[in-house]
């Protein structure tokens, strides 16, 4: 290494991602930016994670292994970090792989902007998708774009919007003295631990900037194991989760400032896990986001900037007390008017056209997202 203090230091929490795992750190190993730290905490995996870490320790003397009792991913992150040697540290899932200019263009933008916190884009992957869908670009449910940024560096009070996005505290870097003082919330499980986190860097931080470019490819894939496929009781640990970050923002003053991006992610986070939860714990889920979603009850002044009619539609149902027997009803008709439909397909061959015409309508939006991200690309070649 040619510095004993490292540019970036990069954390790489493990658990029985064997599969997955040389990708990822063949992503980090080729960086174009070689004066990086590699820490890779294998966090008492029961395959063979342990023994390929070990394996290209040996191979590249930037590579630190540690080899722990299993404690779970926020555990493991904490560890790698104040280990850390470097100016910058970052965090990569050893499922998930990074592009090779990722921390040689993070590092220049930080040290140019003097950022506590500097974030990027990044792809999502799914290898089960549709062709064309399989790796793009993760676009936000509210329509907060990353690309709107400020270009220089900012506060969170001067673009709140920024804590709409995505949590994703793996397409970000952190200046080490900074982040050090940080840590992830130590619950068990792996569902959301980084919401919290990320509030706590981006009202901590005097300086934040992004990099309008995509770095990392995210892998959410079915039965992959991480928490967007997690079921039963471990799914409340998200809105316990969300209802931590809620107490992070007020720590710092800045409830008013960060409430509508907030209870935006905050919605469209939650909604599809209150949804998959078994109906043994959705009761408790409910509970859990209706204590969430007190302070809105007797807000005139929310405006919904960032929510979607539907999202508007799921935040009631937290706010009434009546709310789960609403949704309960709601979800029997909703599969009651599917299966009409199901059975309507087949008897009158008018609902298949209209089944058809909506085909063709959802086309025509997707090539309409595909023509707005070409303007913005040319925007930016002027």
């Amino acid at each position: 290494m040619s510095r004993v203090k490292p540019k970036v230091s990069v954390v790489v929490p493990i658990y029985n991602v064997e599969k997955y795992l040389k990708e990822c750190i063949d992503s980090l190993v080729n960086q174009t930016l070689k004066d990086i730290e590699i820490i890779l905490v294998d966090d008492g995996s029961p395959d063979n994670s342990g023994k390929i870490v070990d394996q290209y320790a040996a191979r590249d003397k930037r590579i630190v292994t540690v080899h722990q009792k299993n404690s779970g991913y926020s555990k493991a992150v904490n560890r790698g970090i104040a280990m850390a040697k470097g100016e910058y540290i970052g965090i990569v899932e050893s499922d998930d792989w990074a592009e090779s200019d990722m921390f040689e263009r993070m590092y220049n933008n930080a040290k140019k902007n003097k950022t506590d916190v500097t974030k990027s884009l990044f792809f999502i992957y799914n290898s089960m998708a549709e062709a064309r869908y399989q790796n793009s670009i993760w676009k936000n449910p509210c329509g907060i774009d990353l690309r709107l940024a400020p270009d220089e560096a900012f506060t969170v009070k001067e673009w709140p919007k920024i804590v709409g996005f995505h949590a994703s505290i793996w397409s970000c870097i952190y200046r080490a003295d900074f982040i050090k003082k940080i840590k992830i919330p130590e619950t068990a499980g792996a569902s959301y631990q980084d919401f919290p986190f990320m509030l706590e860097t981006m009202c901590k931080a005097r300086r934040i900037s992004v990099v309008k470019h995509p770095f990392i490819h995210w892998r959410n894939e079915p039965n992959q194991g991480n928490s967007t496929s997690a079921r039963g009781e471990k799914l409340l640990l998200m809105p316990q989760n969300t209802i931590r970050s809620l107490k992070v923002i007020k720590k710092y003053k800045l409830y008013d400032e960060l409430k509508e991006p907030f209870f935006a992610h905050s919605i469209w986070a939650n909604w599809d896990f209150f949804v998959r939860i078994s109906w043994k714990y959705k009761r408790q889920y409910f509970k859990l986001m209706s204590e969430l979603y007190e302070d809105l009850k007797n807000d005139q002044g929310f405006r919904y900037i960032y929510f979607r009619p539907s999202d508007v539609h799921a935040a009631q149902f937290f706010m009434k007390k009546t709310g789960l027997i609403q949704y309960i009803f709601h979800n029997i008709l909703s599969k009651t008017k599917i299966l009409i439909i199901k059975v309507a397909t087949r008897v009158l061959p008018t609902y298949r056209v209209v089944v058809h015409l909506k085909e063709q309508i959802y086309h025509l939006e997707d090539q309409n997202e595909l023509l707005l991200d070409e303007i913005y690309n040319l925007k930016n070649l002027k």
